[in-house]
């Protein structure tokens, strides 16, 4: 089930990607509102990063297209901020926390731009909102993985984008600034700003997000969650797991809570 956007602010169009001959994703076709906060749902192997890596023309497709805006990625690059896996970066380079969050600022500006002291205030305000104030010296090496994850997440408010494009920003971080962050991307919502993010818990997914996308390499279902987020697709989605629920609510009581697969 799908349903479709009047003026989508991302839209995808029979997308395939592969892997070695292999499809990550078939046949995917959706189209999201702006505005809304979506989580990509499904199980390990579904396709989900992937998807994320295709929007943001990380990854390319055998066929199908995205489209961001109304326009390629590349023509509008500016305005979409992008929040990679953890496992994906490399936290050896030298670089403190305020220069990680100050990246966003060149992203925004420009690389041959020079930063002002208001990129300064900007990016301090940005760990404010994540917590990471009190780190802003500290190498980012140095930093717990969920302490890691925030200083992301501040980066990519740094770019004061349109779109955000979140990869599992809460791997790894405890349930308490998981909802801190959620109230912050509610809080970005409100704002008009458009974010999607992969996410694993299902619990919490049924809690914050507007629009959910399942997918399991196909699409099962994308629309608002009270249309998608039902026993039908989460059992197309997730196979014998969910077999013997017969209602979001058995479902939520049955599981373990929050329910969080292994990486």
């Amino acid at each position: 089930m799908t349903i479709r956007a009047e003026h989508p602010v991302i839209e995808a169009h029979d997308l395939t990607v592969s892997y070695q001959r292999k499809p990550a994703l078939w046949g995917v076709d959706f189209s999201l509102p702006a505005g809304v906060l979506t989580g990509i749902i499904g199980p390990n192997g579904a396709g989900k990063s992937t998807l994320i890596k295709a929007i943001m023309g990380l990854a390319h497709p055998d066929s199908g297209y995205v489209r961001i805006l109304g326009r390629p990625i590349d023509e509008v690059r500016e305005k979409v901020a992008y929040v990679p896996q953890r496992g994906s970066v490399d936290w050896d380079f030298p670089a403190s926390v305020l220069d990680v969050v100050l990246m966003g600022r060149y992203r925004k500006r420009g690389l041959l731009r020079k930063l002002h002291a208001a990129d300064k205030e900007l990016a301090f305000h940005c760990l404010e909102k994540v917590g990471m104030q009190d780190f802003i010296k500290r190498q980012i090496s140095q930093l717990s993985g969920g302490q890691q994850q925030r200083v992301f997440i501040a980066r990519a408010l740094a770019q004061q984008a349109e779109v955000y494009l979140m990869d599992e920003p809460f791997a790894g971080i405890d349930a308490t600034t998981e909802q801190t962050i959620f109230e912050l991307l509610g809080e970005m919502r409100k704002e008009g700003k458009s974010i999607v993010v992969v996410h694993h818990d299902l619990q919490s997914a049924y809690k914050y997000f507007d629009w959910i996308i399942l997918l399991n390499t196909q699409l099962i279902g994308s629309g608002p969650k009270s249309d998608i987020f039902i026993p039908e697709f989460l059992r197309k989605t997730y196979g014998g797991k969910l077999n013997m629920l017969t209602s979001v609510g058995e479902l939520m009581a049955e599981l373990e809570a929050p329910l969080r697969e292994k990486n």
